[in-house]
């Protein structure tokens, strides 16, 4: 017996999904071997954190000043190449 034109359907389209999903996976892996440091969410990668009148500057708490945060993914192959 063949299998009805909708599950033969979804199973293509989950095949296709899964494939997108672990290109992505892929990507993002690479993406953090080669760029391991991303812009800090705080200071928006100046490195400055000022006060709410603007007039004074210091550095941010979050990044020390850098302007730069190691990627989540970089910090999760940095912790399995330790482990080792």
């Amino acid at each position: 017996m063949s299998a009805p034109p909708l599950v033969a359907l979804v199973t293509a389209g989950s095949v296709l999904l899964l494939a997108a999903l672990v290109a992505l996976a892929v990507g993002y892996v690479l993406a953090c071997r080669i760029w391991p440091y991303a812009n800090c969410p705080r200071c928006h990668g100046s490195g400055k954190s000022g006060s709410p009148t603007r007039k004074r500057f210091r550095n941010c708490p979050r990044c020390q000043g850098t302007g730069r945060r190691i990627r989540l993914g970089r910090r999760l192959l940095d912790r399995r190449h330790s482990n080792r």
